[in-house]
C-alpha cells in the first residue's frame, strides 16, 4: 500500500502548467502540516516558470472565484449541512450511487471530481478507496479541505474547469454532480472533461432540464431582483425575509381549501421534508431553507438543458455506452471512452 506522502508526491508529478502545459515541481515551501506536505508554499512550472501558490494546504490555479464567486460564500457559511456525516443521513450516498451506478469498492482507481463544493460527494467518493482529485472553481475548495483533507487519499485543488492542470488520460472516472448548469458555457464545461479520460473511463455528469412549460419556475423569477446584491448581501436578505416567509407558508397550509395553493406562492420550498432530513425544529427547517434559497437566488449563471442537447455532446465526444435519463438534479448522464 503506497504511504500518503507517496500518493502526495505523486500528485505533484500529476499537476501541469495550465499557460504551457509542462510538469510542475515544488518550488518555495514557508510551512508544512502534520504529514510533511506544503501547507503554505508554490508549485513552479518546469518549464515557463509560472508560480501556482498553494494556499492553507490547496495549490490554487486561478487568480478569483470569477462567476462562482456565491458558491464559495455559501459553502464555507453552510459547509457541514449537506455532509451524510454532519447530518446523520445517506443523501449524498444515495444521490452519488443512483447518479453513477458505480460499484462501491473502486481501490486502485483515480476518480476526477469535477466541481466539488464543500465535499458532500468527495466524502462518498472516498469510501470506495479510490484516489480522489477533486477541484472547484470557488473558494469553497477551502470547506472541502476542512472536510476531507484528512484523508491521504484525496488531493483538492482551485481550478477552472475549462483550465484543468492535470494530466491528460489520467483518470479511470471523472464525475461532475450540480455543476455543469451553473457555468458560463455547460457545453465547453462538459468537454473540458474529456480530454482526462484515460482509455475505457467512464464520465458522469448531472445538470438541470430545461423547463418545457410556458411559465419558468419562480426562482428565475426572483432571482434579477436579488442577485446584484451580490451572495453577502442576499444572505442578509434572506435572514430577514424567510423566517416569516415560512411561518406565513406554514400557517397558510393549515387554511382549508384554498391555504395551500397560496402558500405555494412563496417561494422558498416546502414546509415540511422527508423524515430523513433530520430537520426537527423551525429552527433548522429555517437555517435549511436560508441555505437552499441562496443557492437559487445569488449564483451569476443558470443554464439547464435537454436531453437532446446532451445526448449530442456525448455523441461529440465519442463516447459510447450512453446513458441519458432523469434522476436527482434533472439529467443524469453517463458514458465511456472508446
Amino acid at each position: 500500500m503506497e504511504t500518503t506522502k507517496e500518493l502526495n508526491m505523486r500528485a505533484i508529478e500529476s499537476f501541469r502548467c495550465i499557460a504551457c502545459g509542462s510538469s510542475l515541481q515544488a518550488g518555495k515551501v514557508e510551512s508544512t502540516d502534520d504529514n510533511g506536505d506544503i501547507a503554505e508554499g508554490e508549485l513552479r512550472c518546469t518549464s515557463c516558470s509560472r508560480v501556482y501558490p498553494i494556499v492553507h494546504s490547496v495549490p490554487r490555479f486561478v487568480p478569483s472565484e470569477d462567476y462562482a464567486a456565491s458558491w464559495g460564500y455559501q459553502w464555507n457559511l453552510f459547509d457541514k449541512t449537506q455532509l451524510d456525516s454532519y447530518a446523520g443521513n445517506n443523501l449524498s450516498h444515495e444521490r452519488f450511487y443512483a447518479t453513477t451506478q458505480w460499484p462501491s469498492k473502486l481501490d486502485g482507481q483515480v476518480i476526477l471530481e469535477a466541481g466539488c463544493g464543500m465535499g458532500r460527494f468527495t466524502e462518498v467518493a472516498l469510501e470506495t478507496g479510490a484516489e480522489i482529485f477533486s477541484f472547484d472553481l470557488s473558494t469553497s475548495v477551502d470547506a472541502n479541505f476542512r472536510n476531507n483533507g484528512a484523508s491521504g487519499k484525496v488531493h483538492i485543488f482551485q481550478a477552472s474547469i475549462y483550465e484543468i492542470p492535470m494530466k491528460q488520460e489520467m483518470f479511470d472516472r471523472i464525475f461532475c454532480m450540480g455543476v455543469l448548469q451553473y457555468c458560463t458555457d455547460v457545453r465547453k464545461a462538459f468537454m473540458s472533461l474529456i480530454p482526462f479520460l484515460k482509455p475505457g473511463g467512464e464520465i458522469v455528469v448531472d445538470c438541470y432540464e430545461k423547463h418545457k412549460g410556458l411559465v419558468p419556475p419562480l426562482k428565475y423569477w426572483v432571482r434579477p431582483f436579488l442577485t446584484w446584491m451580490g451572495p453577502e448581501g442576499v444572505h442578509k436578505f434572506l435572514k430577514i425575509a424567510v423566517p416569516p416567509a415560512y411561518y406565513l407558508k406554514k400557517a397558510l397550509y393549515k387554511v382549508p381549501l384554498v391555504g395551500k395553493p397560496v402558500g405555494n406562492l412563496i417561494p422558498i420550498g416546502p414546509v415540511e421534508h422527508d423524515p430523513s432530513f433530520n430537520y426537527t425544529t423551525d429552527k433548522e427547517r429555517i437555517n435549511v431553507k436560508i441555505n437552499s434559497a441562496l443557492g437559487w437566488y445569488s449564483p451569476a449563471c443558470d443554464n439547464p438543458q435537454t436531453k437532446e442537447t446532451i445526448r449530442q455532446w456525448f455523441s461529440e465526444a465519442g463516447l459510447v455506452d450512453v446513458y441519458i435519463g432523469n434522476g436527482f438534479n434533472g439529467i443524469n448522464a453517463r458514458g465511456k471512452k472508446p
